[in-house]
């Protein structure tokens, strides 16, 4: 599936989508036992700006946010202060 394709052909004129942002420390989200539980496309920041760019949409509004979790360990730390997840408003 293509996102660019997606994006394009949606037919509405105001849009919010959120994505998972692409982690150095982790590797794309995948479950082992439900096979619509994955991520197809992660992404930077910029990526999925220049994406809903090139598909003809404006963005009006970014948002990040982290995923904390009640561990203890290094990689949990980095989910505490490392954004997970990005949500963008767009208008065309």
């Amino acid at each position: 599936m293509s996102p660019f394709n997606v994006l394009k052909n949606i037919k509405a004129n105001k849009l919010v989508a959120t994505v998972p942002l692409k982690l150095w420390f982790a590797e794309a989200y995948r479950s082992k036992t439900d096979m619509r539980d994955r991520h197809y496309h992660e992404f930077e920041d910029w990526q999925f700006d220049w994406l809903l760019e090139k598909a003809g949409w404006n963005i009006k509004k970014r948002e990040k946010w982290t995923n904390p979790v009640q561990k203890i360990g290094i990689r949990p730390l980095l989910r505490t202060i490392t954004p997970r997840y990005y949500a963008v408003y767009a208008e065309r």
